[in-house]
């Protein structure tokens, strides 16, 4: 079993709580907001999943280890989170739960720029402790560490300047060509 029937009711939680406070137009806390949110973003469950096509290098300890949320998990998924917020809070164009930016911003009266600077400071300070916590963590194999890693590439090429993910254009496009199909010209 990948995930654990209480990491299930969490997850299923997670959207609960954010569909109550779309349905009661609640603007959380910055705090609570993270908290909710890392969780229904998937990006743990992502991860999780990602272990079954890594073979022989995953074992129930891999899977342990990832379902306790370690530093180095949770500073990836905070990355992904936020970078997601700061990329897309624009976006909502249906009854939605506000953005950790909409968030902050009420929380702490500040304009939408420095909420913006804030955020990007958030992601700069888990990318350190992302490097950090791959250097300490001997819980698991260095295969394990560079998936985490790679999920917060993937999420800085998807996310950095602009929502990337969603609406696909040349310059993903060109990412994945010369990820996927200049190489496999080379080797050819």
């Amino acid at each position: 079993m990948i995930l654990s029937h209480l990491q299930m009711i969490e997850y299923i939680g997670s959207y609960l709580k954010e569909a109550e406070w779309a349905n009661n137009s609640y603007i959380p806390t910055a705090e609570e907001h993270k908290e909710i949110t890392i969780v229904s973003s998937g990006y743990q469950n992502t991860l999780i999943a990602s272990f079954a096509a890594m073979g022989d290098v995953i074992t129930d300890e891999t899977f342990k280890w990832a379902l306790t949320m370690p530093p180095l998990l949770k500073a990836c998924c905070s990355l992904c989170r936020v970078m997601d917020d700061i990329v897309t809070h624009k976006e909502q164009d249906r009854m939605h739960v506000v953005s950790g930016i909409q968030c902050y911003m009420r929380e702490h009266d500040v304009s939408e720029q420095q909420a913006y600077d804030l955020l990007n400071e958030k992601v700069e300070e888990d990318w350190k402790e992302m490097n950090l916590e791959s250097l300490r963590c001997k819980d698991v194999g260095r295969p394990v560490i560079m998936l985490v890693l790679n999920l917060a590439r993937a999420m800085d090429v998807l996310y950095k300047n602009k929502d990337h993910f969603t609406h696909v254009g040349e310059e993903l496009i060109n990412h994945i060509n010369s990820l996927l199909v200049d190489d496999a010209i080379l080797i050819y």
